[in-house]
């Protein structure tokens, strides 16, 4: 009889599978399942299609609405954050003047998971504003780090709160595209996906209890220049699991790339301009113009389509959003929990001696069985020594950069790590560039914090 708060229940990316996850688990009977937003227009809309979805698949769950936070969060057992303050319409200006400053597709490191720097500012001051209300409000409660940036804000909750806290990102997924490109069947496939969030790493990859790598180097060897003139390649900016990206990255780094790390990771000589982006995406992939694009209009036709099936009340939800897992793996954690499942998933929580190489308060996204006492953590070990150097610990340590400056006010740690990018010319490039950000009248609150 477990209460489960949904923060940002209005969301367009998650709000629909959640709804679908809840309704096919037949373990949460029972259950209470809160949804609160601010927006008023967007929570009455998700509750209106959770409750015919439920109600359509005779599931016994009991739904609330509100859009007090406290409220939510009173006898919380689980609390789900989908927040992304703001939507995208300010990232998107902030991106218009970091090309005007000469930052082709914004301004994080390597032009894609553009959450770092200031962007970062308002969902960390968010995230710790909610993380503090949990634990004063429901200390036992889980908290669950659904929106980005997953890796700061899963770490930032671990270190200034006593919360029990796990990131969740499908990401790690990514291999099973993996798989079927390659044809395999895969129920006799073992994985095993380790690294950080968004920088993700096939790290074992059997199949039929063999190794399985040796089938992905044939794969590019005999198949890959077909499937890449193929159409279903060619017309899919947001299929790059195997693109000539990550085939590229498995050569640089020895390990293949899994989910998101093809785009946040990559290297920066991938990502110079849309004709560059395009030899190795399709499209130029899901951060070039087109990809982007193409991306924040489906988001808009989404919105669209909950609208309109909301208010279409002849129409069975099961006809728009069918009765199937939506491979999200935020309510199977749930599940897990309330009902001792001893399942493993793949999640974002502090190392503890997992990889080696990383200190324990790091989050690490790996291998978890969870069950009602239960968080074990699967035993990595060392990854290989390359890719830990060129990959790995720079990530770590951005994180740690973006974290110091936000928790510190330093706005010269930020400049610090703009000069390291490879499109700054100069100190007064960077120094124009943030000051261009920080005047910006939504920034207001930004340009107070950073000194």
């Amino acid at each position: 009889m477990s209460k489960i708060a949904v923060i940002g229940a209005g969301s367009v990316a998650f709000s629909m599978s959640l709804i679908q996850d809840f309704a096919l688990t037949k373990g949460l009977s029972g259950c209470t399942v809160t949804f609160m937003d601010i927006n008023q227009d967007r929570l009455n809309m998700v509750y209106s299609l959770a409750s015919r979805y439920i109600k359509e698949l005779d599931m016994d769950l009991n739904l609330e609405k509100t859009t007090s936070r406290e409220e939510a969060i009173r006898e919380a057992d689980f609390v789900i954050n989908t927040v992304k303050v703001d939507g995208y319409d300010f990232m998107e200006a902030e991106r218009e003047i970091a090309e005007k400053h000469g930052y082709y597709r914004g301004i994080d490191d390597k032009v894609s998971d553009y959450y770092g720097g200031f962007f970062a500012y308002k969902q960390l001051n968010f995230f710790l504003d909610l993380a503090r209300d949990v634990e004063r409000i429901s200390p036992n409660a889980w908290f669950m780090q659904v929106s980005n940036p997953v890796f700061e804000g899963t770490n930032i909750i671990a270190r200034e709160t006593g919360l029990k806290v796990a990131g969740f990102c499908h990401g790690a997924q990514g291999y099973k595209d993996i798989v079927k490109i390659l044809k395999l069947n895969p129920e006799e496939v073992e994985a095993q996906v380790v690294g950080l969030n968004h920088c993700n790493w096939l790290t074992r990859f059997l199949y039929r209890g063999n190794n399985a790598y040796p089938l992905i180097d044939e794969w590019i060897e005999k198949e890959s220049e077909n499937y890449w003139k193929s159409d279903e390649y060619l017309h899919n900016p947001w299929g790059y699991h195997i693109t000539p990206a990550a085939v590229e990255m498995y050569k640089l780094y020895g390990v293949f790339p899994v989910g998101d790390s093809v785009r946040s990771v990559s290297p920066w000589w991938f990502n110079t301009d849309l004709v560059t982006k395009e030899k190795y995406f399709s499209s130029g992939g899901p951060d070039s113009e087109v990809g982007w694009t193409m991306y924040l209009f489906g988001l808009k036709m989404r919105l669209r389509m909950m609208e309109e099936l909301a208010k279409d009340e002849k129409t069975p939800i099961t006809e728009k959003l069918p009765p199937r897992p939506s491979g999200e793996v935020i309510v199977p954690f749930i599940d897990s929990i309330i009902n001792n499942k001893k399942e493993k998933l793949i999640l974002n929580i502090p190392n503890n001696g997992a990889v080696e190489g990383l200190p324990d308060d790091v989050v690490v996204e790996i291998p978890v069985t969870v069950g009602k006492d239960t968080l074990e953590r699967e035993k990595i070990g060392r990854l290989p020594n390359r890719l830990m150097l060129h990959i790995i610990i720079p990530r770590w340590l951005r994180m740690e950069i973006v974290l110091q400056a936000f928790r510190e006010r330093d706005k010269k740690s930020i400049l610090l790590m703009l000069m390291e990018d490879h499109r700054t010319k100069s100190l007064e490039q960077v120094e124009a560039l943030i000051e261009d950000i920080l005047s910006q009248p939504w920034n207001g609150s930004a340009k107070e914090h950073y000194r």
